[in-house]
């Protein structure tokens, strides 16, 4: 398995968050390897050149084979990948908000928690793209093709305002930022802040800064499985234990513990990250 995260080059840090490149190859013999992925408020840009996974969102019992390319918003329900045994993925996680830049859609006018056929959006150059990803194993020329791809995008980008500062500063926070501070910091009222998170996350700005907190919980717990959900929770600015509970029970509709559970039957985990 080869699994690594790159950062953009600077004229694309604006928008772009990370690259990331996954491959796995494994041996054809019993059931397809699975991964199940948190909530989270990222909006991302896949590429699938030599098989698409399925995926199952498992709050709705709906499993869908995904298209080569595809959009996603932000998820606010957990879900499973089954992936080929030889699968190929390159992921381009944006900057929060950076999406409605480039698209310029309100990204609450967009279907929440499924993923979107990213041709519609972005042209059928997504098609020759993934046809090129097909013939390269290079790290460095891959990035360097979607790199071309993204910097000709740039320049349809719409102006940035000081709420986009903000959402990713938001972000680095792990969402410990009040909505009355994010205002404050955007140099906008409450009400203001409100319809530019509609526009740009597609969220509530109370919800999202729910939700990267509760991101972050689970990669925490993800990466190191030895640490006890109490230390998480303070970890992750919860005011105690049963907080983290009620988030689990919201957002994945069952308790850590059993979430836990679900991680460990992961055949790997990637942070979060996939």
């Amino acid at each position: 398995m080869f699994y690594q995260v790159f950062s953009p080059q600077p004229a694309l840090r604006e928008f772009v968050n990370n690259i990331m490149i996954f491959r796995l190859d494994m041996p054809a013999i019993g059931k397809n390897p699975t991964v199940v992925l948190p909530p989270l408020g990222e909006q991302c840009l896949y590429f699938y050149p030599l098989e698409s996974p399925m995926s199952e969102y498992l709050d709705k019992e709906k499993i869908v084979k995904l298209s080569p390319s595809i959009l996603v918003g932000p998820q606010v329900n957990r879900v499973k990948l089954t992936m080929p045994f030889h699968s190929y993925t390159v992921k381009v996680g944006f900057q929060p908000g950076g999406l409605f830049r480039i698209l310029g859609i309100p990204m609450n006018e967009m279907v929440m928690d499924e993923s979107l056929d990213s041709v519609y959006f972005l042209d059928k150059e997504i098609q020759f793209i993934n046809e090129q990803l097909c013939e390269l194993s290079d790290a460095k020329a891959i990035i360097q093709l979607v790199e071309r791809f993204l910097l000709k995008k740039a320049q349809q980008l719409r102006p940035s305002l000081p709420v986009d500062k903000v959402l990713s500063l938001v972000h680095q926070k792990g969402g410990l930022m009040t909505v009355e501070d994010i205002a404050e910091n955007a140099c906008v009222s409450t009400r203001q802040l409100e319809r530019l998170f509609q526009q740009r996350i597609g969220l509530q700005p109370r919800f999202f800064t729910r939700i990267t907190r509760f991101a972050k919980a689970w990669r925490l717990k993800e990466n190191n499985p030895q640490i006890k959900w109490t230390s998480i929770a303070y970890d992750c600015g919860y005011y105690d234990q049963m907080h983290l509970i009620r988030d689990f029970k919201a957002f994945c509709g069952s308790s850590p513990s059993v979430m836990e559970d679900e991680i460990k039957a992961s055949s790997f985990t990637l942070g979060g990250q996939l």
